[in-house]
């Protein structure tokens, strides 16, 4: 993958005898349980925000309203009992995103599906699972963007800090491959 890739040719390459890499070879970040989280109009597909169906996906901002309303609407199959089964991929998805959000496992969410009389007893309990899960962030973001002052100096202090480090990283990507920078002297 491209983000590994690169590093990794560019340190073999250019940094193989040196105590420091030049550029830091990023590790994979992937929860074993739901790490993909696919569309609510169809289970075998992954949740995308480009998708041009709104009602596939749940935005970080959406309303509780929306929230609902997408749930509601959500794809589902017509199997009697709400239970995990490789032939039900919509059925996976939604108890997957409830496990998710609720931070149950995987066999308390089951015990818990075997009450459940159908969808339209879950749904509900998923929309409140997405709802109080989203509501911190959605929070915390409204809190940010009615201070645009702090939020203007935070980007700043960043992109401060951005430029320092990629200069950094620059010089030493050219010291690497044998350019000699202003000020240096020559290395024969």
């Amino acid at each position: 993958d491209l983000p590994r890739d690169t590093p990794r040719r560019f340190n073999d390459k250019y940094a193989k005898k040196k105590k420091r890499k030049v550029f830091v070879e990023p590790e994979a970040l992937i929860v074993k349980s739901n790490a993909r989280v696919m569309s609510l109009q169809d289970g075998t597909a992954k949740m995308s925000k480009s998708d041009a169906n709104d009602l596939s996906r749940i935005n970080l901002l959406d309303s509780p309203d929306e929230i609902r309303r997408k749930i509601k609407k959500c794809k589902t199959d017509s199997i009697k009992g709400i239970g995990y089964s490789p032939d039900r991929p919509e059925a996976n998805n939604l108890l997957g995103i409830y496990e998710a959000m609720t931070g149950k496992s995987k066999e308390e969410v089951e015990a818990e599906a075997a009450t459940w009389v159908g969808w339209g007893t879950f749904k509900p309990l998923l929309a409140d699972a997405l709802i109080a899960h989203l509501e911190p962030l959605q929070a915390r973001y409204a809190e940010l963007v009615a201070e645009p002052e702090y939020l203007a100096s935070v980007l700043r202090e960043g992109a401060e800090a951005a430029d320092e480090t990629a200069s950094r990283t620059l010089a030493d990507a050219k010291r690497a491959m044998g350019f000699t920078l202003p000020g240096e002297t020559p290395k024969f």
